[in-house]
């Protein structure tokens, strides 16, 4: 019995040592958003993989010139899995994967609020969900200037309706610290 729990301890330790070995992706990158104002974190969770975590700031305006201009800002939160696809091919050419620079595969999941936290614009649902696997592409730069591009065949979930459709998402803004490798 020793000897099997000796065994499958030193088996255990090499598998951990070798899924810790060179890891492609970046650990810890903290982005700022431009576009869709907000902050996002991308965790590396595996050699390939990465979770990335977004809080979002949402405006919505409306207005004419017979009606009250009314505004609405919500909050959101994002989270999407990612497994890259091409950092080997990338660093075969030659190229940069740093700041996780490359194609991915992922899962985005996408959450707004229907009520604003400042202004008078109430949205007709409470909520609003997005969900899609996507494909898509992120590119980091040297000062930390980033820009990333995903879409695919999404769900919209709303408290009155679900649809089906193409999700597209982009991303423009810095990565704080700019590139780590």
């Amino acid at each position: 019995m020793k000897k099997i729990v000796c065994f499958v301890a030193i088996l255990m330790s090499s598998l951990y040592n070798y899924a810790q070995s060179d890891p492609l992706v970046e650990d810890g990158l903290l982005k700022v958003n431009a576009l869709l104002p907000g902050v996002s974190y991308e965790l590396g969770v595996g050699n390939r993989t990465s979770l990335n975590l977004e809080g979002i700031i949402g405006f919505a305006l409306r207005g004419a010139s017979d009606v009250e201009t009314e505004y609405g800002i919500y909050p959101g939160l994002a989270a999407e899995f990612r497994y890259y696809n091409n950092l080997d091919r990338r660093l075969g050419k030659g190229k940069n994967i740093s700041g996780n620079t490359g194609n991915y595969f992922g899962f985005l999941n996408q959450y707004q609020f229907g009520t604003p936290i400042i202004g008078d614009l109430d949205y007709a649902s409470n909520f609003y969900y997005n969900a899609g696997l996507v494909y898509g592409l992120q590119r980091t730069y040297t000062k930390g200037f980033y820009f990333s591009l995903s879409f695919g065949p999404g769900v919209f979930v709303n408290e009155y309706e679900t649809v089906g459709g193409l999700l597209l998402d982009a991303r423009l803004g810095w990565v704080i610290g700019g590139r780590k490798k």
